[in-house]
């Protein structure tokens, strides 16, 4: 739930004024929802049904945020977070004091109430949730900083580094690399913030290096490989054993869900989209098939020229930003036999399916949102992926 998109008609409490909260749910983004005289209430670190005093940070016309002063009485999903670091500040997690079963529930919840937001006439089938195999040691790709003898995360709300020699939700083979990496971060420069990347590639080394301004760093991937399989699977299937004329993969990466497109539909052109130089040239040493192309672009300007038929397969996965109302209508428009979107933001994805219903409907069409499905992708955090799979009527 957008913070923009609450309304409240009484006046926000003043700001650094301390009121007692009984936290409801939690929202998009991770905060608590509470309410004080009508006006909604964002709190963060908070979990639901959590009594507590929090002081006021921040007062706008339709919404309020605070900070917890004090917990007065926890929730019964509140617990004590696995990580030291998470009790120090450290930024890089924000839902370590809820239970795993509580993280599940809410993103479960948060997914279907941000849809329905979006799309109140929308009827789908919404499956249960996909735990995590791993809910600590899953991310095989981090971006910590590095500033003179300090190696870690950004605390909250902060610059500083807070310095680390561990991190819980990262993979081993990483967090063993860490003192490695401090030494050569020192190396670079003790003076200066560092943006670092590691990684663990395919071959299974371990790769490191610096951000910059000209340099980004790997690209995209995703980091919990142990769900990438099952969500990957689960795209596979929904997509169905249909003989497609054409595949399009957009926003591509290097593959991840390109090849085993290719590798199952052996019959149909398969084309990857992809805006990211690095991704595309990682995935253009790979292909060994002629009827796999690889297009540099971004997808809205491939959109414009792309011909996309109503025996034809699209697999879209953008970033949190989602796609664009042109690509949307352009889906419309083009009526592929089948659509999935993966998404890892429930509220760009609501945004872009109401686009998509809003165009099927002006074009005089019928579409559907055959069924969805959230992904635990992110344990410890308020982040979650989706897959959804949507066709028009031809």
């Amino acid at each position: 739930m957008s913070k923009d998109n609450l309304k409240g008609g009484a006046q926000a409490p003043l700001l650094g004024s301390k009121i007692q909260l009984k936290i409801e749910k939690l929202a998009v983004g991770g905060s608590g929802i509470a309410r004080h005289d009508g006006m909604v209430i964002f709190v963060p670190l908070a979990a639901p049904d959590d009594e507590v005093l929090a002081e006021i940070t921040l007062a706008k016309k339709n919404f309020a945020e605070a900070r917890i002063v004090e917990v007065l009485k926890p929730g019964p999903s509140r617990r004590t977070p696995p990580c030291s670091y998470f009790l120090q500040g450290c930024g890089g997690c924000n839902w370590q004091h809820l239970t795993e079963d509580e993280q599940r529930r809410q993103k479960h919840q948060l997914v279907f109430e941000t849809l329905k937001k979006f799309n109140p006439q929308v009827e789908f089938e919404y499956l249960p949730l996909k735990p995590s195999p791993r809910v600590l040691r899953y991310r095989n790709r981090i971006q910590p900083k590095a500033k003179g003898n300090r190696f870690g995360f950004f605390e909250r709300h902060s610059h500083e580094i807070l310095d680390i020699q561990d991190c819980l939700i990262t993979e081993d083979a990483l967090t063993t690399k860490f003192p490695e990496v401090r030494q050569w971060a020192v190396s670079k420069g003790a003076n200066d913030l560092k943006k670092l990347e590691m990684y663990i590639a395919d071959d299974e080394s371990i790769r490191y290096g610096l951000i910059t301004d000209e340099d980004d760093g790997v690209g995209f991937s995703q980091v919990n490989r142990f769900q990438n399989e099952d969500l990957l699977q689960t795209a596979l299937s929904w997509a169905g054993d249909h003989e497609y004329s054409k595949v399009f993969d957009l926003y591509a990466g290097s593959g991840n869900f390109t090849f085993p497109l290719a590798k199952k539909y052996k019959s149909a052109h398969i084309y990857g989209v992809e805006l990211n130089p690095k991704l595309v040239d990682k995935a253009r040493t790979q292909i060994r098939d002629k009827k796999l192309t690889y297009f540099l672009s971004d997808v809205e300007s491939y959109m414009r020229r792309a011909v996309i038929g109503t025996n034809d397969l699209v697999v879209l996965d953008p970033p949190r930003a989602g796609a664009s109302e042109y690509i949307m209508r352009a889906l419309a428009a083009a009526r592929p036999r089948k659509i999935i979107y993966i998404s890892c933001h429930p509220v760009s994805l609501a945004r872009d399916l109401q686009w998509f219903f809003d165009w099927t409907q002006k074009l005089g069409l019928r579409a559907h949102l055959d069924r969805v499905q959230a992904f635990e992708m992110f344990p410890q955090t308020d982040h979650v992926e989706t897959i959804a799979e949507l066709r028009v009527d031809s």
